[in-house]
């Protein structure tokens, strides 16, 4: 069965506009077809489709609704099959005949509208089509880059400037910046996507009072362990204003590490069958050190806004001094915090790094999004040295990660046997996160691993020397562990 559809151009560019913004397009076309506008669109192709067979995935709402699934060539075992797929990842399932539609579109759309009342905010559109950045010649900035506890790195300079057609200079220009709140988000937002980073997000620079007796709690059961730094400027960890004085805004940005090859994965070559596997090391470690990696984008991002609105006071960080970031993070909608602790988002799961920009520009903040672990433990469940206790909190000092990594002394007796042949960091609750099944490799070249990493085998590990380890980790966040310390690492794995 078929019919024409109402073809509405300025309907069209609008839901492209807000392309980025599902929600807030679904609503638009829901309401076009409630008033018999529109039976369907097709959002994937960005044009319209003639009949009523069409899915409409309203993401914030977790909702896939079909029209007319009877249509599928009467392919009762697929729709079947799909209708369990969608229930399994927590998507709600609906599916309407031609007849009853109109009936039940109602109840639909005001699903939708009362989602939206309760979960709006001011968020932006998407931003304006982005042209070729370029280098031009640098002047000192005055924003600072915080990459270590110490604030030895408080005042760097860098020596590369970008300016774009894209982004129009802001009205005063440098030195005179005009607070025009609604175009200085969509400028933040399209820098973002600009340097590579996968979202943006934004909240108001205020004290984290919801995550004040969180943090106090898990400092008095103990769960830093000997990372001792944790319990220093309490404070600061929840407000970012005594960080940046008279601090507006939190931009919060996510960066792809996701590898195209697991290289501890039973495809990989060197899989050693005789121990199980290949000792492993965390994927985010593969290639070079992310806080250098991360920091050069935020020396980017700190030229073009000052290029583009003027002297913005502030500091970036990247994993790093007293910035509660995946509280932030949540806070401004780039994800939620998963029962591992780790920040999760739906569209790339939780194989990313975090980094801040804490500015005193006004900015529109976008507001937090719902929690989507639902009933899931598959993260607490496969945690081998037990290290999530309860939902959304990790005791630091059972974990593979704090062993390898953060603690300098020997490696307890009690979790021997328990690593799994992880050597450097671990992965074990991500892997096994659902979420994850949407992460997608990274395009970052620097995040590559050295080729011969792949090709490591048990034996080689046992016999590492330093001008191996120097070749393989040259710039790597390995070189934390030192090769002493990842030497200790292997033969408690292994003896």
């Amino acid at each position: 069965m078929k019919k024409r559809i109402h073809y509405d151009p300025k309907l069209t560019a609008r839901a492209r506009e807000l392309r980025n913004n599902s929600t807030l397009s679904e609503v638009l076309l829901w309401q076009e077809l409630k008033g018999d506008k529109m039976l369907g669109y097709d959002f994937h192709r960005q044009k319209p489709i003639d009949n009523f067979i069409v899915d409409f995935f309203c993401y914030d709402l977790m909702l896939a609704i079909e029209i007319d699934g009877r249509s599928h060539d009467g392919k009762e075992k697929y729709d079947s099959f799909r209708e369990q797929k969608l229930e399994s990842l927590g998507i709600r399932f609906l599916r309407f005949d031609d007849l009853d539609v109109k009936q039940k579109m109602g109840w639909v759309l005001g699903e939708i509208q009362a989602w939206i009342k309760s979960n709006s905010s001011d968020t932006p559109l998407a931003p304006p089509s982005r042209g070729e950045v370029k280098p031009v010649k640098a002047e000192g900035n005055s924003i600072n880059i915080d990459i270590a506890e110490k604030p030895e790195n408080a005042k760097t300079k860098s020596s590369v400037s970008f300016s774009s057609s894209a982004f129009p200079p802001s009205k005063g220009g440098q030195g005179g910046v005009e607070r025009n709140t609604q175009s200085n988000t969509h400028l933040i937002k399209s820098i973002a996507t600009q340097l590579g980073f996968s979202f943006c997000g934004i909240s108001k620079a205020e004290f984290l009072s919801e995550e004040a007796p969180k943090l106090e709690e898990w400092l008095k059961r103990g769960y830093q362990g000997k990372m001792s730094y944790l319990e220093n400027h309490f404070d600061k960890r929840l407000d970012p204003r005594l960080l940046v004085p008279g601090a507006k805004s939190v931009v919060s940005l996510v960066y792809n590490y996701y590898p195209e090859k697991d290289l501890g994965s039973e495809m990989n070559p060197s899989f050693d069958k005789a121990t199980e596997g290949n000792l492993k090391i965390a994927k985010y470690a593969y290639g070079e050190d992310y806080h250098h990696v991360v920091k050069e984008k935020l020396k980017e991002f700190i030229h073009i806004i000052e290029t583009e609105i003027g002297e913005v006071n502030g500091r970036a960080f990247v994993d790093s001094a007293p910035v509660h970031e995946r509280a932030w993070a949540a806070k401004s909608g780039v994800g939620w915090i998963g029962k591992n602790s780790l920040l999760l988002n739906r569209q790339m799961g939780s194989f990313f790094f975090l980094a801040e920009l804490i500015l005193d520009l006004d900015l529109e903040p976008d507001g937090p999004t719902k929690d989507y672990c639902g009933t899931c433990t598959a993260c607490m469940d496969a945690c081998p040295t037990d290290a999530i206790p309860q939902p959304n909190v990790v005791d630091g000092s059972k974990c593979i990660s704090y062993f390898t990594i953060e603690l300098k002394e020997e490696i307890p007796t009690e979790v021997k046997g328990k690593f799994e042949n992880w050597i450097f960091g671990c992965d074990i609750c991500q892997d096994v996160c659902p979420w994850n099944r949407f992460s997608k490799p990274h395009n970052e070249k620097k995040f590559e691993p050295h080729p011969d990493l792949e090709k490591m085998t048990t034996a080689d590990w046992q016999e590492i020397t330093e001008e191996v380890f120097e070749k393989l980790f040259k710039k790597s966040a390995v070189k934390r562990t030192k090769l002493a310390g990842l030497k200790r690492n292997i033969q408690f794995v292994l003896k």
